[in-house]
C-alpha cells in the first residue's frame, strides 16, 4: 500500500484477515470525519476493535483510542439504524477491483457494505436486494449512479490477474501496442510495482515489447508472484534508509519501541509502504514485521486517522475564514478565541434582556 490507496493485492490479503471476525456484531457506528467511517466489532471470547474504513484509501483494523462527534452525521445515523447489532458474516473482494463488500446478517434481513478504494471513493449500504439505502456520497458515472433507491452497480469488473491463463495472455501480449510492464500493469490489472515485479522475477526488461516477451517465462513468474501473496499472512511496513538513518539502524529502533506517540511519529516520519509481502522492488528498504498486514497499516497511518474529529473541527475553523489558505495551530486557536468571545458577549446581552424582562414582569405583577 503506498501512500495514496492499497491496491487490489492489499486488499485481498485485508479480506482474508477480515474473515476470521465472521460471526462478529456491530456495536455501533461512527463518522469522525466526512472521509472515515469507524464500525465498533464485538467479536465472541474477544475484545472489541474498531473496523476503520477509510474512503479511497485504506481499510483496517485498529485498537486505538480516538474521540468521536457527540451528535453522529447522517451517513452514521443511518449505519446505526441498519447496522446495530448486525452479525458480520464475510467479507469479500469484488473480483480483482479495489472495492470489498461486508455482508451482515440482523433480524430484519441481510446488508451489504460495499467499500470503494478508488478515486475519490465511496461507502455504499445496501439492502438484501442489492438496492442502495445510502451512499456516503451521491455520484453519476459513465454507466453507473450511486444514489438511495437504485441497485448498486460496481464499477466496471477489470481483469483478474488470478484468471489469466497462458493462452489469454498470449492474446494480450499479441494484440497489445504498449510495453510489457504497461500491459501487465494496465491490460493484466497487476499495478506498477506488481507487473514490474512479474518482469523482475522472469528477468526480463520492463520496457520490451509484448511480442517479444517469454509468455510461459512471465506466466510462471506471475503464478509465483501470486502463490506468494495468497500464502503470506504477515503486515510488512517498509521504511526508506538516509544518510542519518540507514537501514540497519531504522530496523533497530523501530524493534525496539512498543506501541506508542513515538512508534506512531516515528513511522509517520520513515515509512513509505505497508505490504503482505516482499517484492524485488523493495530490495534496500528497511523492514518491521506485524502479524498481519491490519497491523501494520494501523502502525504506520493509525495515529492520522484517530485523529480524524480534531483535524474535521480544524477544517470547520478554516471554512469559517475563507480565503486565508492553510491555517497554523495559532491562528485556528485565535480564531477559536474570537469565536468563543463573540458567543459569551451574545450570551450576555441575552442574560440582561432576560432580566430586564424579568423585573418588568416583577414591577407590573398585581
Amino acid at each position: 500500500m503506498m501512500k495514496a490507496a492499497m491496491s487490489g493485492f492489499d486488499l485481498r490479503a485485508i479480506a482474508q484477515e477480515l474473515n476470521a471476525f465472521n460471526g462478529a456484531y456491530v456495536k455501533k457506528a461512527y463518522m469522525p470525519h466526512y472521509e472515515q467511517i469507524v464500525l465498533r466489532i464485538n467479536p465472541k471470547d474477544m475484545d472489541q476493535f474498531d473496523l476503520v474504513l477509510v474512503r479511497g484509501s485504506r481499510i483496517y483494523t485498529s485498537n486505538r483510542d480516538r474521540p468521536m462527534p457527540m451528535t453522529p452525521p447522517p451517513f452514521a445515523m443511518v449505519l446505526r439504524k441498519h447496522l446495530k447489532n448486525a452479525r458480520m458474516t464475510g467479507v469479500r473482494q469484488l473480483g480483482f477491483d479495489r472495492v470489498l463488500a461486508f455482508d451482515f446478517d440482523t433480524k430484519h434481513g441481510s446488508y451489504h457494505l460495499y467499500v470503494e478504494v478508488f478515486r475519490d471513493g465511496n461507502i455504499i449500504l445496501t439492502d438484501q436486494e442489492g438496492v442502495i439505502i445510502q451512499p456516503l456520497t451521491h455520484a453519476s458515472y459513465a454507466g453507473r449512479t450511486l444514489k438511495k433507491g437504485v441497485v448498486y452497480q460496481p464499477p466496471p469488473a477489470a481483469m483478474d490477474p488470478h484468471e489469466l491463463d497462458r493462452e489469454t495472455l498470449a492474446d494480450l501480449f499479441a494484440t497489445s501496442d504498449r510495453d510489457l510492464v504497461s500491459t501487465l500493469g494496465g491490460k493484466a490489472n497487476l499495478g506498477g510495482t506488481h507487473a514490474n515485479a512479474v518482469c523482475d522475477l522472469a528477468k526480463m526488461e520492463a520496457n520490451m515489447s509484448t511480442q517479444e516477451a517469454d509468455v510461459e517465462a512471465i506466466h510462471t513468474a506471475l503464478q509465483a508472484l501470486l502463490g506468494s501473496l495468497a500464502a503470506e499472512r504477515q503486515g510488512i511496513l517498509l521504511m526508506k534508509p538516509s544518510k542519518e538513518n540507514d537501514r540497519a539502524m531504522l530496523e533497530q529502533e523501530a524493534g525496539s519501541m512498543a506501541a506508542s506517540g513515538d512508534r506512531d511519529r516515528f513511522f509517520e516520519q520513515h515509512a513509505v509502504e505497508a505490504t503482505p509481502t516482499l517484492l524485488p522492488s523493495h530490495e534496500g528498504l528497511a523492514q518491521s514485521i506485524f502479524p498481519t498486514l491490519c497491523e501494520a497499516v494501523d502502525a504506520w497511518k493509525g495515529a492520522h486517522d484517530a485523529g480524524a474529529l480534531a483535524r474535521r473541527e480544524a477544517e470547520k475553523l478554516d471554512i469559517a475564514a475563507p480565503g486565508r489558505g492553510h491555517s497554523t495551530d495559532v491562528e485556528r486557536l485565535e480564531r477559536r478565541k474570537a469565536q468563543q468571545t463573540k458567543a459569551l458577549a451574545g450570551f450576555s446581552k441575552k442574560i440582561e434582556k432576560q432580566q430586564m424582562l424579568g423585573h418588568t414582569i416583577q414591577n407590573n405583577w398585581t
